[in-house]
């Protein structure tokens, strides 16, 4: 006569005392007692008509009997957890991990973000400020907002905006100490956003000079630390657009030299092929028009 499979919730402590070859080591795993681990493989075998386990002082081994029906289990828990990811993946609002740079989260994303929950009610954006460079491998976010020249493989980069650099200090630093020439740079501070790299190498090669030597050098974590600190007198920074179009059009920074031509651009970056593509795509139009509207407030 044909028997109903065993209540299913049954198969979980099963499946955990199998693979771990212990009832205490799957009770931890589960959060639930040892006793309740082996209630339930009694229940089970008692269901089955059949022994599944030897238990032995320090440990528990499978049967013959145990090793067919652990597949059994396996199995079935892998279906129902695929299946439960897919019904999650169509019912759910789907989260977007976001990792940027502290000046695009407090700037230009953060301010607008009730406005992108207005037009995508059914996408739950978060959020994440980093200044390092995000391993897709390895990290777990969705998608990055990335300033550079690079092609990453296994990547989708959807272009944001290009970009120009420029040097920005304070208005009343540049009224106490004006700079006409290189050589002016000697009586300022000069801000750098990174230890591991001299960019100010970089702006002395686009000016024509050899060096630019300031008579201090002041090292900010952030593009945002290095931009307060800019705006507050502290020196002179290498500001980037257009991220910085609105701080100089408010008056908070100004610029120190023409636009330098950089072959760095900005880019919305995820994986190919990622299940939430098309919520990443929106996710990306909305935040190509916040770059759109800082070319707005062009400065030059």
């Amino acid at each position: 006569m044909y028997r109903r499979p065993p209540p299913i919730q049954l198969l979980a402590a099963f499946e955990a005392a199998s693979r771990l070859c212990s009832f205490k080591n799957a009770a931890i795993e589960l959060s639930i007692t040892a006793s309740a681990v082996s209630q339930q493989v009694k229940q089970l075998e008692a269901y089955l008509d059949t022994q599944l386990f030897l238990r032995l002082t320090r440990k528990v081994v499978l049967t013959e009997s145990g090793i067919v029906f652990q597949q059994v289990a396996e199995n079935t828990l892998a279906s129902y957890q695929s299946g439960y990811d897919a019904f999650q993946q169509q019912f759910s609002k789907p989260t977007i991990r976001l990792s940027v740079i502290p000046f695009v989260a407090f700037e230009l994303i953060i301010p607008h973000l009730h406005e992108f929950r207005a037009l995508h009610p059914d996408i739950d954006l978060r959020v994440e400020t980093s200044m390092a460079l995000i391993d897709f491998e390895k990290e777990p976010v969705d998608a990055a907002v990335r300033f550079g020249d690079e092609n990453l493989q296994g990547m989708e980069m959807l272009l944001l905006s290009n970009c120009q650099s420029s040097l920005v200090a304070s208005h009343s630093l540049l009224a106490s100490q004006p700079i006409k020439s290189v050589k002016d740079f000697e009586g300022h501070t000069l801000i750098h956003t990174r230890s591991s790299e001299d960019d100010w190498q970089k702006v002395a090669k686009s000016m024509g000079a050899q060096r630019i030597t300031g008579k201090n050098v002041l090292v900010m974590d952030s593009f945002l630390g290095a931009m307060k600190a800019a705006e507050e007198g502290l020196g002179i920074a290498i500001g980037l657009f257009p991220l910085c179009n609105k701080w100089v059009k408010l008056g908070r920074l100004a610029t120190v030299s023409e636009p330098i031509e950089i072959p760095y651009k900005n880019y919305f970056v995820f994986r190919k092929n990622d299940k939430k593509q098309e919520q990443l795509e929106r996710c990306y139009l909305w935040i190509k028009k916040q770059y759109e509207a800082l070319e707005k407030h062009n400065v030059y």
